[in-house]
């Protein structure tokens, strides 16, 4: 798992029918450097998001296998928004 940001929502025409009524997000993942105050960020991936996440918000993204996990059924799904992040406190090593 990590943290990511939210960029906003992707539209798709076509959809999988397994994807009815939630969304897919535009997240670009944190790097070590970005907890740092850095604005270092992975390249962005898509997210599949069941808890509302908005635009700006901070959230953690589980991806691979355990991205899927979730779903009764098998789902096409390779990131998911596994939390929303309210507050964070990093304490730096001395």
């Amino acid at each position: 798992m990590r943290l990511g940001t939210v960029m906003g929502r992707v539209t798709l025409s076509v959809r999988h029918p397994s994807y009815c009524g939630e969304r897919l997000l535009l997240t670009l993942p944190w790097r070590r450097e970005t907890l740092r105050g850095g604005q270092k960020f992975d390249p962005s991936i898509v997210v599949y998001d069941q808890l509302g996440a908005d635009a700006g918000q901070t959230i953690v993204i589980s991806e691979g296998r355990e991205a899927a996990c979730p779903f009764p059924d098998p789902t096409p799904v390779d990131a998911y928004c596994a939390a929303l992040v309210d507050n964070m406190f990093i304490q730096s090593k001395p």
